[in-house]
């Protein structure tokens, strides 16, 4: 009866929260009310639960034909929302809260969403690689002291953290298809999305004839830039691709800045993949099945807390993406110097993927932003052009890629460059620098209103220094 007490007020505070925010569209059709008993049935049940559903359809007919004018939330919005709260908040053996207020669940490893994926049913979790590329060393996270991850070991033994999923976020993103979907809001028109489109300071590392790769290892530096209201996402990551067209395969991992997927401005560690080319498969984080989550102190989605100062201390994390031939998944580490020796945060299975298998025939490094539908973009990086240099422009640092020998080697000094808004954002290529740099590059700009343009360079060994007052 307490379970189903607390079920019922947690369906009406939600409520609250979709009116309060303004956003509720086609709640107050006829069709609506006439199904509106199934938000009773899935969350209340028994003697209670009934009268408690009877109070709260009175409640929901007369706050909504008072309150409900605005044209954003859909009642089947709202019901796809609160299903999927109950979906994806799974019991937790203990919970975890942090001084930003953020909740960590600690739930059973072997009840954790990946798992409920088709392709990984009676799916064996695995610690550990049971092999790792030349070069490469892992420890277990309770043997590394770090400024990011839970307190106190983490989780117990047994269990992993996933980030305790609110109504508040999924208000902001929309609809739970927004929060899965990489390419921000599914509601916006066509030219809408030609104008809110995805902008990019890359650089890529392919092959001619077949994949080779085997993964990839990098440190990025930590910002975090603003993201306003309207903008979707600032972010720096690595990706490792394979296939084409639909066929498209990626694994990613970096920080972003992502208001609308967190509720909040704060700068985040993520995952992402497709199978699809970002059609319907896969996710952020741990919000869908896919991605197996085995460290008990990190996960994706949680905060990052040490930022870079502008003209002041540098903070970088280091991420490893690599395949392991003895598992057959491709394992992400985390680090936050650059250490050789990484906490294993968790894994992809092969079996998600259909091209993304044994190797990669890409591998990207740099910035990726999502503006407005009225053409303007955050910044990217810390804001500033690579020109103005250390201490001002972002950068990823001591570049590495996984060869088809299992070797970890450093990148060549022939990486192409992709810069979709050079009025907005740059990358300039910094070849071979000091032992603490190793091959980087930096990465960046203001961002603002945009003029169209891409410029796209071949691989070469010579870069070219562009102008940061343009």
């Amino acid at each position: 009866m307490e379970n189903v007490t607390r079920r019922g007020i947690r369906g009406i505070r939600d409520l609250v929260l979709v009116i309060s925010s303004g956003k509720c569209r086609d709640i107050c059709s006829a069709d609506s009310f006439r199904n509106k008993r199934q938000v009773g049935r899935t969350s209340m049940a028994g003697p209670v639960g009934s009268r408690l559903h009877v109070a709260l359809s009175v409640w929901i007919a007369i706050c909504l034909a008072v309150f409900c004018k605005a044209s954003e939330i859909s009642y089947e919005d709202y019901v796809e929302m609160n299903n999927y709260l109950e979906y994806i908040n799974r019991p937790a053996v203990t919970t975890i809260e942090t001084e930003d207020g953020d909740i960590f669940d600690c739930v059973d490893i072997y009840k954790q969403p990946a798992l409920d994926h088709p392709a990984l049913r009676d799916h064996i979790i695995q610690m550990e690689p049971a092999s790792v590329p030349d070069g490469i060393n892992i420890e277990p996270s309770s043997y590394i002291t770090m400024k990011t991850g839970l307190p106190d070991g983490g989780c117990p033994v047994g269990t992993v953290p996933i980030i305790r999923m609110q109504m508040e976020e999924l208000l902001k993103a929309g609809s739970v298809s927004n929060l899965m979907n990489k390419y921000g809001r599914s509601g916006y028109s066509p030219d809408q999305l030609k104008v809110a489109d995805h902008q990019y300071a890359t650089a890529s590392l392919t092959t001619q004839a077949g994949g080779s790769y085997k993964g990839t290892q990098v440190s990025i530096n930590v910002w975090n830039p603003p993201v306003k209201r309207g903008e979707t996402f600032s972010l720096a990551q690595l990706w490792v691709v394979n296939g084409q067209g639909q066929n498209l395969n990626t694994i990613e991992a970096g920080w972003n800045v992502y208001p609308g997927l967190y509720g909040d401005s704060a700068t985040h560690l993520f995952v992402y993949w497709t199978a699809d080319n970002y059609k319907k498969t896969g996710c952020y984080n741990l919000k869908c099945a896919g991605f197996v989550q085995v460290s008990r102190t990190i996960t994706p989605g949680m905060r990052l807390p040490k930022i870079s100062k502008s003209g002041g201390t540098q903070e970088d994390i280091s991420l490893r993406v690599f395949w392991d031939e003895g598992t057959k998944r491709w394992w992400l580490g985390y680090h936050e110097t650059q250490s050789s020796t990484f906490i294993n945060v968790g894994y992809w299975p092969g079996s998600l993927f259909k091209a993304l298998v044994r190797f990669s025939n890409r591998i990207d490094w740099g910035g990726e932003v999502v503006g407005d539908t009225t053409g303007t973009y955050p910044p990217m990086g810390s804001g500033r052009f690579p020109a103005e240099g250390f201490r001002k422009a972002a950068y990823f640092k001591q570049i590495k890629y996984i060869d088809r020998n299992l070797t970890l080697r450093n990148a060549p000094n022939n990486i192409a460059k992709l810069q979709t808004r050079p009025k907005c954002y740059k990358i300039e290529d910094k070849g071979t620098g000091s032992a603490q740099f190793g091959r980087y590059f930096f990465f960046g700009g203001p961002g603002g209103r945009c003029a169209r343009a891409v410029t796209s360079e071949k691989p070469r060994t010579t870069t070219c220094v562009e102008d940061a007052s343009e």
